[in-house]
């Protein structure tokens, strides 16, 4: 038979015990979180958005209008890069916003493709009817216009101006047809270098 100072001892090694695991378990997460704070502050704070081509976030943003209204008319697309390299205007993307018009309501909708999901975020009573764009060339996306941008004039831009923002913004010409108008736009110094394109051709229409 254990004596009564034998068993208070044999009972206080689980309880010691105890204290020992959950002392350990505090150190555990203690460190835990150090570290996942230290993981946290190596990763960048905005990460660089996935590209999404043009003509995926088209059919999404349509699907999205068409559901509001089913006879929405694309009439406008455009984007924009916070980060304007080279590398971030040839990769696409991560965002699309969507201009479509329902003759039918009189109404514009606006349209944001973000992440392979539409949204209609916005609609607008319009009492002048807007040009609608026809398929054609641009659906193949812009990568083929950025190119040409950088190449004229607009790397050089860029190079000079590494915290520029760079516009994209794709609608009906004054001629009919299709063009791209990409702005890029130093806010620091108020730098700005603009591009006109015709989106069937490629030819700069003017800068």
């Amino acid at each position: 038979m254990i004596g009564k100072g034998k068993r208070n001892w044999v009972l206080m090694f689980p309880v010691a015990g105890l204290g020992v695991g959950y002392l350990l378990l505090l150190v555990y997460l203690f460190v835990g979180r150090v570290l996942g704070l230290q993981a946290a502050t190596a990763v960048p704070s905005t990460p660089t958005p996935v590209g999404v081509e043009l003509w995926e976030a088209y059919g999404q943003a349509r699907a999205a209008a068409q559901a509001q209204a089913v006879d929405a008319q694309p009439v406008s697309a455009s984007a924009r890069w916070q980060v304007a390299s080279q590398e971030a205007l040839l990769d696409g993307a991560g965002c699309w916003t969507f201009v479509f018009y329902a003759p039918s309501s009189g109404h514009a909708l606006d349209v944001v493709v973000n992440a392979g999901v539409g949204r209609v975020v916005n609609q607008t009573r319009v009492w002048v009817a807007p040009g609608s764009l026809a398929e054609g060339a641009w659906q193949a996306g812009p990568r083929d216009i950025m190119l040409v941008f950088l190449a004229y004039g607009g790397q050089a831009f860029l190079d000079g101006h590494p915290q520029a923002v760079v516009d994209l913004h794709l609608a009906e010409g004054d001629q009919g047809g299709p063009v791209w108008t990409i702005v890029a736009l130093d806010p620091g110094d108020g730098g700005l270098f603009s591009s006109l394109i015709d989106a069937g051709t490629r030819q700069v229409l003017s800068d």
